[in-house]
């Protein structure tokens, strides 16, 4: 392994992350000291720091949607599978393929039991044939590595929780590509989501990937901790000359409700099935057996999935977690609700509805009172 890619970005990364950890021990973000001084609005989420935001959300919406905003994104959990069986054992606990995914590409994926409940969700990339790294939300950090180090049995190869040694930044937003261009001294190769390469940054070995993670197109750096701090103020400046700025998740989260993207800790959770949250892009219908693979075979092809996330107008004050009405009958529930909406307008919510209660412009009633209107829902299955 002397040579993998990996050892680009950390050299001792055996070890790191292993402690468990609860929400009374939060993770600090290795920026952590450069966010206090910028100002920043900081909380935490399964355990982990994050970056709230800088600014006003409604700013920083904006820079997202008109520029560039830049985002420290290493709250996230990494994990690290290494060896000469490492395809072939992420294949079988995985819902999207694996095996067929060459070095340099990746695929969003999820886990989940033999019951079909998703114990996460996350980006899978292939580094090389024998190295697969997984990153996904910090919610989902102590459940999935559990579940994948349970079935590691006899494999030839080697699951290590790296969550903390790599750092993540992102650019995201229609001048993206120049904010990275200003960091790497050339304009970047156009990259498809997922894809990713190994660059150079005044010298250092980092990857580059194509991300996309609140539906607004941009690029992430996967870079070691303990080089981080140098490549963010490079590249946070490179925002602001650009008309952009650093962002936070409040923004980012903003940006994913709009584009109805479900997040493992908010919309998705322990009793979710895949399906339910219109993760079709996440499943391989062609890779043969794995874990769960019956219950989402199931759902697929007899359609009964008994809920579907949409999104809806809703009226000032609702709140998550509030039922769904028609007439007296409760047909879903509020997941997540944008209230008040960065960019403008009435409160927008993410929610679980029966199917056949989803044609849009539909009205349910709120518990509680109010009203609230379907304004995106999947497209039917043909």
């Amino acid at each position: 392994m002397k040579n993998s890619p990996a050892t680009w970005l950390c050299v001792a990364v055996a070890g790191v992350g292993r402690r468990p950890y609860t929400d009374a021990m939060i993770r600090a973000l290795s920026l952590h000291p450069s966010h206090v001084e910028a100002g920043a609005r900081l909380g935490s989420r399964g355990g982990a720091e994050v970056v709230l935001g800088f600014t006003a959300a409604t700013a920083e919406y904006r820079m997202l949607q008109a520029a560039v905003g830049v985002a420290d994104r290493s709250y996230r959990a990494v994990l690290w599978i290494h060896g000469p069986e490492a395809k072939s054992y992420l294949h079988g606990l995985v819902t999207n393929d694996v095996k067929g995914v060459p070095p340099g590409q990746g695929n969003y994926t999820s886990v989940i039991n033999a019951r079909g409940k998703m114990l996460g969700d996350g980006r899978l990339l292939v580094l090389t044939e024998d190295e697969v790294l997984l990153d996904l939300e910090p919610e989902a950090r102590e459940q999935t590595v559990a579940h994948l180090q349970q079935l590691l049995i006899s494999e030839d190869c080697e699951l290590d929780d790296v969550t903390g040694a790599w750092v993540i930044l992102g650019a995201y937003g229609p001048r993206a590509g120049e904010a990275i261009a200003r960091l790497l001294g050339a304009p970047p190769p156009p990259l498809a989501l997922h894809a990713h390469l190994r660059v150079e940054v005044d010298g250092l070995g980092v990857f580059l990937v194509g991300a996309s993670p609140a539906g607004i197109d941009g690029y992430e750096i996967v870079v070691a901790a303990d080089a981080a701090a140098g490549i963010w103020e490079q590249l946070s400046a490179a925002g602001v000359e650009l008309g952009g700025g650093r962002v936070g998740e409040e923004a980012l989260d903003a940006a994913r409700i709009h584009h109805a993207i479900p997040r493992y800790g908010s919309e998705m959770n322990d009793a979710t099935i895949p399906l339910e949250a219109n993760l079709e892009k996440a499943i391989s219908y062609t890779k043969g057996c794995y874990v769960g693979q019956e219950v989402i075979a199931k759902a697929t092809y007899r359609g009964q999935v008994r809920r579907k996330l949409a999104r809806l107008e809703v009226p000032i004050g609702a709140v998550a977690g509030a039922s769904l009405l028609d007439g007296e009958r409760v047909v879903g529930s509020l997941a997540s609700v944008l209230d008040p909406d960065p960019a403008g307008g009435q409160p927008i919510a993410l929610a679980y509805v029966r199917p056949d209660r989803l044609s849009l412009g539909n009205r349910l009633a709120i518990e509680g009172g109010g009203e609230a209107i379907v304004t995106w829902a999947p497209p039917p299955k043909e």
